[in-house]
């Protein structure tokens, strides 16, 4: 709605000046010349309500994209903690085996909290020296871990030649 008033102002008409300027803020914030620049305070709380609303949509979708990215770091550094101790026992497994007396076999293995599942298995080789003479107590060992992580199960081994006189 626009409304113009247009009187002549003169040096004697300040009363009808303001009685025009008291009509114009009645009316709705509509001047002589058309619609008022400044926003009205409803139009303008309409706004910061939205600019809020904006604010906490962006921070909304920034927390969750931490959360996610937080998430797989975790679970990184939970596969990485369980190779490296994986790692470290089938090393040990190794170890024992070249102390101990080695029998043809499958052997299960417990370690630590038993939810890495460990098999030692360990076979006579058959093979001959330079000279084409039967090598005796020559064996390989096999160690084999599984395990469960991220909704799958891993594996790994190590394998290891040992010759006991």
């Amino acid at each position: 709605m626009s409304l113009q008033i247009t009187t002549p102002v003169r040096a004697g008409n300040r009363g009808l000046q303001f009685a025009v300027d008291r009509l114009r803020l009645s009316v709705g914030g509509c001047s002589a010349m058309g619609r008022d620049t400044e926003p009205s305070t409803a139009n303008r709380s309409g706004f910061v309500l939205w600019e809020m609303l904006l604010a906490l949509g962006i921070f909304c979708m920034g927390a969750i994209a931490l959360t996610s990215a937080l998430q797989q770091a975790v679970d990184t550094v939970i596969l990485i903690h369980d190779e490296s101790e994986v790692r470290q026992d089938l090393e040990s497994i190794l170890a024992e085996a070249t102390v101990n007396k080695l029998q043809p076999g499958k052997t299960a293995i417990f370690m630590g909290d038993r939810r890495i599942q460990y098999e030692r298995e360990v076979v006579s080789l058959s093979a001959k020296n330079s000279r084409g003479q039967p090598v005796a107590n020559l064996w390989q060992v096999t160690v084999r871990a599984s395990w469960s992580a991220r909704n799958r199960v891993r594996t790994s081994q190590a394998q290891q030649v040992l010759f006991q006189p």
